[in-house]
């Protein structure tokens, strides 16, 4: 019996974390990216976009 991922967790939401996440979400993973920093929560909630570690990459 196999079984498949479904879900991916990343802690930190550097670039690094944040380009992880991406990564996970495009191939097809429910994914919860977890910032220490309000303000990148909130940007990216806002924006799409992790305008203080990663900017000018659109988030899915």
């Amino acid at each position: 019996m196999s079984q498949s991922m479904k879900r991916a967790g990343v802690i930190g939401a550097g670039a690094w974390g944040t380009a992880l996440a991406q990564v996970c979400v495009r191939a097809g993973l429910e994914t919860t990216l977890w910032a220490r920093e309000p303000e990148v929560v909130a940007a990216i909630a806002e924006t799409g976009e992790n305008s203080l570690f990663l900017p000018g990459v659109p988030l899915d």
